[in-house]
Order: structure tokens, then sequence, then C-alpha cells
């Protein structure tokens, strides 16, 4: 799992920085796929061409495809929504938090694969039960929206080397997620399952909780 946990931290970077010359000649020495089809001298234009599609995807949000898990769960798209407390609360049973959400929000693609990489590297502490959480949190989050983001990320952008970036991610992610039914022995939810569980927890949460009355804490009337 540590390989694993590691190609997942490539991947949010890849996912969090803008590519440079010298990051395109570090993925072409680790023979990372599709780098190798960089030419070698790399041109201003190529270098132009890959930054527009970066903002496109993850700054200005002209393509639509958001990195933040509650645009694509939200009714309204709306940023900074329902999915981000709830994946806040993944990260704060961990110890975690994010250095500044309102950079980049807790349920934004980069810091839910660097969660699952975290998570992945505690699983030699208790296996069974921490790959159990993997699996809970990718379908609850990462998977309800990974791959309409990846696939509307190659229809609209204009360099393969992102169209293959989101792709490799949901293959991975998605591989992953056979893999730990292999391991844990407990079949994959489907897509239909997880939303009704989602929306049943939602409503649970949305009803109004009965209050005590503790004598002492507040004047009786």
């Amino acid at each position: 799992m540590l390989d694993i946990a590691n190609d997942l931290r490539l991947l949010a970077d890849l996912h969090a920085t803008e590519l440079t010359r010298e990051r395109i000649q570090e993925l072409q020495a680790i023979d990372f796929p599709l780098a190798q089809d960089f030419p070698q001298e790399i041109p201003d234009s190529l270098l132009d061409e890959l930054a527009t599609d970066f903002a496109d995807i993850y700054l200005n949000g002209r393509f639509h495809a958001s990195p933040q898990e509650s645009v694509w769960i939200d009714d309204e798209e709306l940023i900074c929504q329902q999915p981000m407390f709830q994946v806040r609360e993944w990260y704060a049973k961990h110890g975690l938090a994010v250095p500044n959400w309102r950079k980049m929000a807790d349920d934004n693609l980069v810091n839910q694969l660097l969660f699952i990489a975290h998570l992945l590297d505690k699983a030699e502490d208790d296996p069974q039960a921490i790959l159990q959480e993997v699996a809970l949190f990718m379908d609850e989050h990462l998977l309800r929206w990974l791959q309409p983001f990846a696939i509307r990320v190659v229809d609209r952008c204009d360099t393969v080397f992102y169209a293959y970036l989101a792709l490799l991610t949901y293959n991975h992610i998605d591989k992953l997620r056979m893999t730990l039914v292999d391991i844990l022995g407990v079949p994959r939810p489907t897509h239909e399952e997880i939303e009704t569980r989602m929306k049943v927890r939602q409503r649970v949460a949305a009803q109004p909780q009965t209050m005590q009355y503790y004598p002492g804490v507040a004047p009786s009337w």
C-alpha cells in the first residue's frame, strides 16, 4: 500500500501545481506515463497551453470541471457546501486539517487524494480497520464525482497531458477500490446504494434534535 500512497501523492501534486520545464524533466526522469511524449526542448508555446489548461480546470472554472466535491454534489453547484464539512470531519477524526481551506477547500481533489494516501500509510498498524475506512471514504466522497470530473476535463481541455492526468487519477482510484473489495471481502456498493445512504443521512442530520432540560443550567420559569 505504500507504493500506492506515493502514487497518490504524485497525482495530488500534479493536480495542485502548474507544470514547469523543471517539473516535466523530473517526470521524464521517473518515466511518468505521457511525460516521455514531451519534446526534449520544451517550447514556451507548450508551457503556455499547459498553463491555460491548468487555470481553466483548477482556478477559474472555465471548463465547469471543478476539483471540489461540493460543486458536483450540491443541487445548486455551489462551493464549500455540506460535502466539505463532511470531509473535514473525516480529517479531524485522524488529527488532520487543511492548511488554508479558503485557498484549497477540504473537499478539493488534491486534499482527498492526500488523505487517502495518509490512511494507506497507517494501514500497516490496523489493516482491516483502516482499509475499511479508505473504502468508505472513497465510496461516500471521491468516487461519487471523480469520474464525471475526469470525463469533463477530457472533453474540454486542450492538452493531452491534462486529459490523461484526469483519466489516470480516476482509473487509479477505481482500481484501488476494486483491490479493497478483494482484500476486505466486501462487495462494492452501487452508485444508487451510496446515494440512498447519503440522502438518508442528510435527512436525519436536518431533523430538529430534541432538547433536554438540565436543572441548574438555565433559569426555570
